[in-house]
């Protein structure tokens, strides 16, 4: 369930999903503190084929729309808000808000658990965190290709880790960890997709020129054309917002796009 966070953090909705308006700072700010309250809280980091999800998987945006806090990883939202009238104040990757907090929790003693990815990459992710970051303790470590929830749960639970980075891809990621979060042990679980691809070199990431210009996709699309398909949720994502009359993007509790899906 939802923390205090809305009360205490602009919220948005995109399409009738729900976005906090924070800075990188900011999200790192509120996931130590919510590391230090009881309770699991729920960390996404939205894009726009999670939002463009969310138009037809009722249960996806339910699920998204209380959680406790909701990132924009995605140049997408960033615009859509601005074409709306709003603003966001910067893209919140998953990958480097792993970085950031890799750093935080390195000077306090903190760690992560890494969940998710093929055989032997959540490994290689760990080795690279830890180097980079000396004093983050990796509390455990776990492939994505397993075939019973049972022994994982225990092992994240007795890890005690401070923070559960999952990356299983959305939506199995932010499921996942929703369905057991009362017996995790952990207070943050953040979905961080195929961060651990990047961080392990198995996969590079686009180069800063790109990033700074919101060209990302088009570095991944190069180098995964299979993901073409995927990727025309951009587009229809684009359609929706300019055919809302400015009205895709609204404050929290504000009037939906018109066809937004916001029944909740």
């Amino acid at each position: 369930m939802s923390s205090s966070t809305d009360s205490t953090l602009e919220t948005l909705q995109v399409l009738g999903v729900k976005l906090h308006a924070v800075s990188m700072d900011q999200a790192v700010q509120r996931v130590l503190a919510m590391a230090r309250e009881p309770g699991f809280h729920l960390v996404v980091t939205l894009g726009t084929e999670m939002v463009m999800r969310a138009q037809h998987d009722s249960e996806f945006r339910e699920l998204v729309n209380q959680a406790d806090l909701v990132v924009a990883d995605g140049a997408g939202l960033l615009w859509a808000a601005r074409r709306c009238g709003l603003s966001l104040p910067e893209r919140v990757a998953g990958i480097d808000l792993v970085a950031r907090l890799g750093e935080a929790l390195a000077a306090s003693g903190g760690s992560f658990f890494l969940l998710g990815a093929a055989p032997g990459v959540a490994e290689e992710a760990a080795r690279t965190l830890g180097a980079r970051f000396p004093g983050l303790r990796i509390a455990g470590v776990q492939d994505g290709f397993f075939r019973e929830d049972e022994p994982v749960v225990q092992a994240v639970a007795s890890s005690k880790a401070t923070v559960l980075l999952t990356g299983l891809g959305s939506p199995r990621q932010e499921g996942w960890m929703r369905r057991h979060q009362e017996r995790l042990g952990v207070g943050v679980g953040i979905g961080v997709g195929g961060s651990f691809d990047v961080l392990s070199g198995r996969k590079t990431r686009a180069p800063h020129w790109m990033i700074r210009l919101h060209l990302e996709w088009l570095f991944r699309l190069a180098c995964e054309p299979s993901r073409l398909l995927r990727m025309m949720a951009l587009p229809r994502f684009m359609g929706r917002v300019l055919g809302s009359g400015g009205r895709a993007v609204t404050r929290w509790g504000g009037n939906p796009a018109p066809g937004g899906s916001e029944s909740r």
